[in-house]
């Protein structure tokens, strides 16, 4: 372990798509339903899976970011109390909220391929609901390496990231450094080979662990900048909401889009349009 620091501080953005065995939005999406209560159960015991990893392997603090949809999601009285919850929303950082540069490593966990991507079992990108796609700097994105990007503004490095086959090679592809756990292979978007939840968490905790005990290792991700973000949104009344805010400009019938001077500026105007966008 070799980050500057005897007792680092950890990051998690935790979502909920890319955990083990879950394979369609009635799953996923907050209610008083059986199946959102196991989807709960699985994302808390991924989550507190991580977190044992990384205090077993030394660390001092770890700060969890519960980042899926209204982002209420993990069951508080079953996690791992050592660790510090930053849940609900609104919030400025959305899925990196509590993200600085006294981070020594962020983990992104349960995360999901972009919408459009038929690989991608539940794929979207942030919100379904206003977005259709996402480009950066003409590149057609998932969250992964916004995100990654973001953190990167900070000096901070991925260093761990669990989902899907799909976002596993897309973290081999963007932040090759980064330890992988796999948790399903899609086979359409509403159906995955899944792995078993407990299998799941064995590896995450061994790679946790074995993510800190690497810091020095992994390299954070810096975008060219000034950044072009531009966003196809799912109906014109998005786009509509969205481009009353200065600073959007309207690219075509649903497409808008912003520059940005960095990383940090992209992300908060991206979290902006998000929320704007949800109240078309």
């Amino acid at each position: 372990m070799n980050a500057g620091s005897k007792s680092p501080t950890i990051f998690v953005s935790i979502d909920m798509e890319g955990c083990a065995t879950l394979v369609h939005w009635d799953e996923v999406r907050p209610s008083s339903s059986a199946e959102y209560r196991r989807a709960q159960t699985v994302m808390t015991s991924e989550c507190n899976a991580v977190i044992d990893g990384a205090f077993a392997a030394g660390a001092g603090r770890v700060i969890v970011n519960d980042s899926h949809s209204a982002m209420r999601n993990l069951l508080l009285e079953d996690l791992d109390a050592r660790a510090d919850v930053i849940g609900g929303r609104i919030k400025r950082d959305y899925m990196l909220q509590g993200l600085t540069h006294e981070c020594a490593a962020s983990f992104f966990i349960g995360y999901h391929g972009a919408i459009g991507d038929g690989a991608a079992v539940m794929g979207h990108t942030y919100s379904p609901r206003v977005i259709y796609e996402c480009r950066l700097n003409d590149v057609p994105v998932s969250e992964l390496p916004i995100n990654a990007a973001f953190a990167g503004h900070f000096g901070v490095p991925v260093a761990l990231v669990s989902g899907d086959a799909t976002t596993v090679s897309e973290s081999k592809r963007v932040l090759p450094w980064a330890f992988a756990v796999q948790t399903k292979e899609s086979l359409s978007y509403y159906a995955a080979d899944c792995r078993s939840p407990h299998d799941v968490c064995d590896e995450l905790r061994r790679k946790s662990k074995d993510a800190v005990e690497a810091l020095g290792a992994f390299a954070p991700l810096h975008l060219e900048c000034p950044i072009d973000m531009e966003i196809d949104t799912m109906r014109t009344s998005h786009a509509d909401m969205i481009c009353l805010v200065p600073g959007f400009e309207r690219r075509g019938p649903r497409t808008v889009g912003f520059s940005a001077p960095d990383a940090l500026a992209m992300y908060r105007a991206l979290t902006a349009l998000i929320y704007v966008g949800a109240a078309a």
